[in-house]
């Protein structure tokens, strides 16, 4: 008796654990995505799909290997984009999935008027995504972009940060988060501190009527 106890524990263990790492594996699509679209990454963004996967994200409905070859040119014309994606929901159903995820979006698209100033323009909304699961892997099958609220709005250009220091977020290959463990040897550059207010103040100081 005791052996089919422990026989019958051990089975349902394996089920949790696989379960949990479907889930995983999906969350990790999920944000694997968001550093595609931020580091223009297109071959990490065609992996988050599977080659006969469907996007309809408004601006572009069909193949979503074909969107990827779309919209990586498209956000890499902006200075940079942040996605960030939020709150999985994740319904396993065999080797699918329904999933539903929040996602926020800032694009920071530079001015032609050569003033230095920028657009911020942030959209959210939802995906609702079907995941399938082939040979072991999980990627999207169809998703369907939901949209909530979004705004823009002029912003002055707002970092002193050099453009080729480190610290600013680049494209794919060049960001940082490609070195991987060899950021353990990228050369310090000793700074000593600065005043991150002073010049946000100065910026800003006509609007406080200085």
């Amino acid at each position: 008796m005791t052996t089919d106890m422990n026989a019958g524990r051990i089975e349902q263990l394996e089920r949790k654990l696989a379960e949990l790492e479907d889930r995983e594996s999906i969350r990790d699509v999920l944000y694997r995505y968001a550093r595609a679209a931020d580091r223009c990454d297109l071959e990490l963004f065609k992996s988050c799909y599977h080659s006969d996967g469907i996007d309809i994200h408004w601006f572009f409905n069909g193949n979503a290997h074909e969107f990827a070859e779309y919209v990586v040119p498209l956000l890499a014309e902006v200075s940079n984009s942040q996605h960030s994606i939020t709150n999985p929901i994740i319904k396993l159903d065999g080797d699918r999935a329904f999933v539903e995820s929040q996602w926020y979006v800032l694009h920071h698209i530079p001015m032609e008027d050569g003033s230095g100033d920028f657009i911020d323009q942030q959209l959210e909304g939802r995906y609702v995504d079907v995941f399938e699961k082939r040979d072991g892997l999980w990627r999207i099958l169809h998703r369907q972009t939901v949209v909530e609220s979004g705004r823009e709005f002029v912003v002055p250009k707002s970092t002193d940060v050099p453009q080729d220091h480190v610290s600013v977020g680049q494209r794919a290959p060049h960001d940082l988060v490609y070195a991987g463990m060899a950021i353990l040897d990228v050369p310090i550059i000793p700074i000593n501190g600065a005043d991150l207010w002073g010049a946000a103040r100065a910026r800003h100081a006509h609007a406080a009527g200085q």
